[in-house]
Order: C-alpha cells, then sequence, then structure tokens
C-alpha cells in the first residue's frame, strides 16, 4: 500500500511545519492509500476514504472511545489543519452512508530500479554544543 507515499509524508510534515497529531494523521492516511495506479483495486492513488473512527485510532483514540465527539473533534482538527496547508485535498464530502475521500499531495512513486542509493550523514551534537565530524565509532 502507501509506503513511498507515507515516507514523503514525513518529509512533508516537516516542511510544512505540521503539529504532531496533524503529522501522525497523514503519515496514517498515506499508510492507507496506494501509491501507484496498478493496484488490485483500480482505486486512485494516494486516495483516503477510510471514516472517523478509523482516523481516530491513528490519533490513539481506541475503541470504543475512537467514536465519541472528543475522537470527532480532534480528527477534524487535524484533517482542517492539512486542508489549510496543502497536504490534502478534499475530494468527497462523507454523509449519507458514505465517508469523506481526500487525496494527498505527497509523491508516492516508486523510485527507479537504477537509481543509486544515498546516504546523508548529518553531523551528531556532542554534550559540549560542538559536532564531532565524523562521529566517534561510528560504522558506515
Amino acid at each position: 500500500m502507501g509506503f513511498y507515499a507515507a515516507k514523503n509524508a514525513v518529509l512533508l510534515a516537516a516542511r510544512l511545519g505540521l503539529s504532531n497529531t496533524a503529522t501522525r494523521l497523514l503519515v496514517h492516511m498515506a499508510l492507507e492509500c496506494w501509491d501507484e495506479m496498478n493496484n488490485p483495486f483500480g482505486q486512485a492513488p494516494r486516495r483516503y476514504f477510510a471514516g472517523r473512527e478509523s482516523s481516530a485510532i491513528a490519533l490513539g483514540f481506541l475503541a470504543p472511545e475512537n467514536g465519541s465527539e472528543q475522537a470527532h473533534r480532534a480528527v477534524k482538527r487535524a484533517v482542517h489543519e492539512l486542508i489549510q496547508a496543502g497536504a490534502i485535498t478534499r475530494i468527497r464530502v462523507g454523509g449519507n452512508g458514505l465517508t469523506a475521500e481526500y487525496e494527498l499531495q505527497v509523491d508516492s512513486a516508486k523510485p527507479s530500479a537504477n537509481r543509486h542509493a544515498r546516504v546523508l550523514i548529518l553531523p551528531v551534537p556532542s554534550s559540549q554544543g560542538a559536532n564531532l565530524w565524523p562521529p566517534e565509532g561510528a560504522n558506515y
């Protein structure tokens, strides 16, 4: 399912400065969507359409609290933040037995097979505040 979307959702959340709650929901949405069009169900990629109860579980509300008014308000706030930040777009409003549907604004394309792996090595701060480069005892 949404492995590549989830990886990019984490990066997008950091770039947009999303709250922890909105980030958690965005990553959940990305994990639940399909990365590409060639999925077994023919679903459009990067579409999330699970109900509020499923979204509430992603925010830490376990059953039966995931159906509570408090859980629904938490989901509503997180969805609002995601829409305002441009991380998701509402495709369909929920109601009349249908769940809301959102399109995630993240890249979910599988990297090409001939792409070389790149390793990003960041300096590690020491206890004195200076950066050690390279970190002592690091094995690459």
